[in-house]
């Protein structure tokens, strides 16, 4: 019998994760993607973006309540800080998560 060993996911504490729950739209998914290779480029190391896909991860998907696809769910140290439901413009997203981070960081 094969055995899959599975490498934990390690973020280090001042970094936030970005969860994206995306859709099962082809079309959707390159626009989320270009989305978020953008918001990689601005950010850099604060933030991981993770993307979720609904058909792959269903279960994680129910466990955060997601009820619109593309999702966006910002995480700082396992708790939830930020939440956004659709697609958001480029502009709108950096300005967004720019302030929950900065919000994050003086906790």
């Amino acid at each position: 019998m094969e055995t899959i060993l599975f490498q934990p996911l390690i973020v280090p504490a001042k970094t936030a994760v970005l969860l994206v729950f995306v859709p099962d739209s082809l079309t959707q998914q390159i626009v989320v993607n270009r989305l978020l290779e953008r918001v990689g480029a601005e950010l850099g190391d604060v933030v991981r973006i993770t993307r979720v896909d609904q058909v792959v991860h269903p279960e994680v998907v129910r466990s955060f309540g997601v009820q619109q696809l593309p999702s966006f769910i910002l995480l700082r140290q396992g708790a939830e800080i930020w939440r956004h439901n659709g697609l958001p413009d480029l502009a709108d997203l950096m300005r967004l998560l720019t302030e929950r981070l900065q919000e994050a960081t003086n906790w």
